[in-house]
């Protein structure tokens, strides 16, 4: 018993120590593994916002004017607002300059860094203040991003005849 006490006891404090080495890297790789989750959790919950945003932004700003949609959009728009007397123009190039800024300077600036374009369109038709509002409410929800650039209402027997500007965004063509 003496020799085996003497030849084993080093060797029972060796295999101690090694458990005890085990258990605390355990320990460190299921930290390590509960961190990676979450990391992994938080990255995937992160990028399907981005890519959410990217494919809204895809959506709603195409890469080609796709005007002839956009047109029967808001056509349809107008339509359920009950707009009459409703006439839908391109608003003409040498407004839109004149209206806009310089190249390189502010909203033209964004505009370019973002690699939009716009096309212009000039709204006019007669309705009630309701038919109206229920039609300016529709543009944000409209499927491409529009916005609207000014708004001029006149008193007319009736009703209102207004002019709405409008401006539809694409991406510009690489």
């Amino acid at each position: 018993a003496a020799s085996y006490f003497l030849l084993f006891v080093p060797e029972l404090r060796t295999i101690r120590s090694l458990r005890a080495e085990i258990s605390a890297k355990d320990a460190e790789v299921t930290e390590a593994m509960k961190l990676r989750t979450e990391v992994a959790q938080s990255r995937a919950g992160e990028g399907a916002r981005w890519e959410e945003r990217i494919r809204t932004w895809e959506r709603r700003v195409p890469s080609v004017p796709d005007t002839g949609h956009l047109l029967a959009e808001i056509g349809e728009m107008a339509v359920r607002s009950n707009l009459r007397h409703f006439g839908l123009t391109v608003a003409p190039a040498a407004a839109q300059e004149q209206a806009g800024n310089p190249p390189g300077t502010g909203a033209a600036a964004a505009q370019e860094k973002a690699g939009t374009e716009e096309i212009r369109f000039r709204l006019a038709f007669r309705s009630t203040y309701r038919d109206l509002a229920e039609f300016l409410d529709g543009i944000p929800r409209a499927r491409r991003l529009l916005t609207i650039r000014s708004v001029v209402v006149r008193e007319k027997a009736g009703g209102m005849a207004t002019e709405i500007e409008l401006s539809a965004w694409h991406r510009r063509g690489r």
